[in-house]
């Protein structure tokens, strides 16, 4: 009896914690290339206008333990993206490796690139 109290105990304590942790951001997944994982951070996502949008993006590479997460803004109408920070962090610990800022131009992104699935995900999670 008194070991299952403890177990039951446990289980919630760490339930509850896993849940405190993972309130910073709300990564989605979006699209996958091989071992290379691509998410939307949800609780980032904001509009400047009908074709213009802002959101934290996470790049997952699990075969070289590493997660890029970016600030990005996302333009559908001109098919580009621009990059403002990015934070380097080892996956399964994520513990930041790297964090800079980036003085970036915009990039055009193709039809069939992990970028424009990126944007329509962000555009459709606005009708939500």
């Amino acid at each position: 009896m008194l070991w299952r109290r403890i177990i039951v105990l446990t289980v919630s304590l760490l339930m509850l914690l896993s849940s405190a942790c993972l309130a910073e951001e709300d990564m989605e997944f979006v699209d996958a290339n091989g071992a290379t994982g691509y998410y939307v951070d949800v609780a980032s996502i904001s509009f400047e206008s009908d074709d213009i949008a802002n959101a934290r993006i996470a790049v997952i590479k699990a075969n070289q333990n590493r997660r890029y997460i970016y600030a990005a803004r996302f333009d559908r109408q001109q098919r580009t993206y621009q990059l403002y920070s990015s934070v380097v962090q080892q996956y399964d610990t994520k513990a930041q490796l790297e964090n800079s800022p980036i003085t970036d131009t915009p990039h055009p992104y193709g039809v069939a690139s992990p970028m424009k699935e990126m944007v329509d995900f962000i555009f459709q999670y606005r009708g939500k």
